[in-house]
This record gives C-alpha cells, sequence and structure tokens, in this order.
C-alpha cells in the first residue's frame, strides 16, 4: 500500500509572506518608535526565530520538489538576514541628526580625497551602508519571488531585470563605498585589511553567480548568492558580536575608540560558520567551499602579518591610506 504524506502546508505562500513582511514592519516601527535600551527591544528578539520560520513556509508550501532552495540555507539566512535590525537605531538616529552612527559607533566626519576628489567621510560611510542594506534586501526579495510554486514568465522577466540593475548600479556603489570607507574611516590596520577584503569577495560571489546562471548552473547561482548575501550581514553580525564582548563583563572598544580586534576575529569565524555549516547539511560543501577557504586565508594572513590583539587594536599608523593608491 502507497504511502501517503500531507502536503498541505501550514501557511500558503501568500500568508507567509504576509507574516515576513508584517513581522518586518512591526520591528522596525517597535525599535524606531521606543527609547534606545527600551524592555520592548527584547521582543525583537523573537524574530530570530520567526524570521527564519515565515521563510520555510513559503518555501514548504510551493511543494518545490528538488529545489536547490533548501529550508537549511533559508534557516541561516533568515538569521543573519534578521540581524540586521540592530541598524534601526543607527538609521533613526541619522534620520534625526543626518550624523551616522549610535553610541560608541559614530564616523568621524572630515573631507578626504580619493582620487584627488574631496568627499566627506560619514557621507561615503552613510552610501556604503544603505548601499549594503539595498543590496540585501534585493537578493532577500529575488529568493522570495523564487519561493512561489507558479512563476509566471513575467516574474522571471522581473527577476532578470532586478539582477542587471543589482549588478551594474548596486553592487559597484556597495563595492567601491566600501572599500572607499575601510581605507580612510577605519583606524587600525587588522580591520582594515579584513574589513577591506569583503567587498571584494562579495563581489566575486556575486560575479561568479551571474555567471553560473548564465551557463544554467541554477544551484550554483543559488548557492554563491547565499554566500554574498552572508557576508553582506556581516557589519551587523560585526554589531551583535560587540554587543556579547560587552555582556560578558570586557569592552569591545579601546581608549581611542578603534573596536577590539576581537570583534572582526569573531565576525569572521560567524560568516565561516554560516557557510560551511548549511552547506554541510546539505551536502554542497564542496562546491561552495572557496568562500569560505577566501574568508579563512584573509582572516590568518591579517592575524600573521597585521599587527593585533584581541582584546586590544593596535593602531600602528593606517596600513591601507599610506600605500599612496587613492
Amino acid at each position: 500500500m502507497a504511502k501517503t504524506t500531507a502536503s498541505l502546508p501550514l501557511l500558503s505562500w501568500r500568508s507567509a509572506l504576509a507574516v515576513y513582511l508584517g513581522l518586518v514592519i512591526f520591528i522596525c516601527g517597535m525599535l524606531w518608535a521606543t527609547p534606545l535600551k527600551g524592555s520592548w527591544h527584547w521582543l525583537g528578539f523573537a524574530g530570530f526565530i520567526i524570521m527564519p520560520l515565515t521563510l520555510i513556509a513559503m518555501r514548504k508550501s510551493g511543494n518545490h520538489e528538488g529545489s536547490a532552495i533548501t529550508p537549511t540555507a533559508l534557516a541561516f539566512m533568515g538569521v543573519a538576514g534578521y540581524s540586521n535590525i540592530i541598524f534601526i537605531p543607527s538609521v533613526k538616529h541619522w534620520y534625526d541628526t543626518n550624523v551616522w552612527g549610535v553610541n560608541q559607533f559614530y564616523v568621524p566626519s572630515r573631507t578626504v580625497y580619493p582620487l584627488g576628489i574631496p568627499i566627506d567621510s560619514e557621507h561615503m560611510v552613510t552610501i556604503h551602508a544603505f548601499s549594503a542594506i539595498l543590496l540585501a534586501c534585493l537578493i532577500t526579495f529575488q529568493w522570495i519571488i523564487m519561493l512561489r510554486e507558479h512563476r509566471s514568465p513575467q516574474t522571471i522577466l522581473w527577476h532578470r531585470r532586478i539582477g542587471t540593475f543589482t549588478a551594474f548600479i548596486v553592487l559597484p556603489t556597495m563595492a567601491a563605498s566600501g572599500i572607499l570607507s575601510t581605507i580612510y574611516v577605519l583606524l587600525t590596520p587588522f580591520n582594515q585589511v579584513t574589513y577591506g577584503a569583503l567587498p571584494l569577495i562579495i563581489s566575486g560571489c556575486l560575479i561568479t553567480s551571474i555567471r553560473r546562471a548564465i551557463k544554467g548552473n541554477y544551484t550554483s547561482h543559488l548557492d554563491y548568492t547565499y554566500s554574498a548575501f552572508i557576508m553582506l550581514c556581516s557589519a551587523a553580525l560585526y554589531r551583535f558580536v560587540c554587543l556579547f564582548i560587552h555582556l560578558s563583563g570586557h569592552s569591545f572598544t579601546t581608549s581611542t575608540q578603534a573596536p577590539v580586534d576581537a570583534a572582526g576575529i569573531i565576525t569572521y569565524l560567524l560568516l565561516i560558520a554560516f557557510i560551511v555549516i548549511p552547506f554541510s547539511i546539505i551536502g554542497r560543501l564542496k562546491e561552495n567551499i572557496f568562500p569560505a577557504i577566501t574568508l579563512l586565508s584573509v582572516l590568518i594572513f591579517s592575524m600573521l602579518f597585521v599587527p593585533w590583539q584581541f582584546l586590544g587594536a593596535p593602531q600602528s599608523g593606517s596600513l591601507l591610506s599610506h600605500l599612496h593608491l587613492f
């Protein structure tokens, strides 16, 4: 006798999408309206459970047999993506004062001259922050519309149009502003090397993703997009690492207000874990090991050749800004 399984999902795709968007709007509104460090902010941690579950519900409601988008990847993507709520106080402060940053994360405002062009460092970081958030949102949107059971030709056309806009407008803006921000804003060599590498690795992953899609390898296309998305969330994960360093009883900044190198080291290890663990579970680690190896190589290089201290932040000059490349 044939075995029957329940195929009716608990939530339809539209219902799961409504829950997803409702959660985003509710949490963002709550964090925007309530005082910083208010007791309501603890409610936001529930999103780390609800957000992955809604993404998985959208995937399961489509009954995508053999889909390359797995619940495991969606779970890790949901956690990493949701961590960006930690930027809401910074965005609120920027909206009120036109100054990017909050608490000890203020960006120094000064005029810098990349390629001889005067740019305010604070504006440069703001452009990078919003372009990175936009890029992460576009990747999330692309994944969500591909979770539908029935994808019309018009949906696929819009998927390609958004991909083109992302590749030629948003990605170059994020990468260029990120590299310049690394050179001119970060104070310590360790952070300059580790965070200067991330826009390049993200760009490499997305370019590879597009090339694989052109060749018809949609599984690899999705996998490299996933790795790029995880690294796009590095700044949010970094702030959570700083929060946990603070909760552990240690300071996450030095006397010169430079963040300790422990935050960067732990963040890199988290990024590697967010890539290695899900691909190991779904059996595609071998095909996707390159981004993890690249991150690990940058981390090892930085710890071998750049001054660093786990609970400190040796400055010894600003490494990249003295290369006279700009």
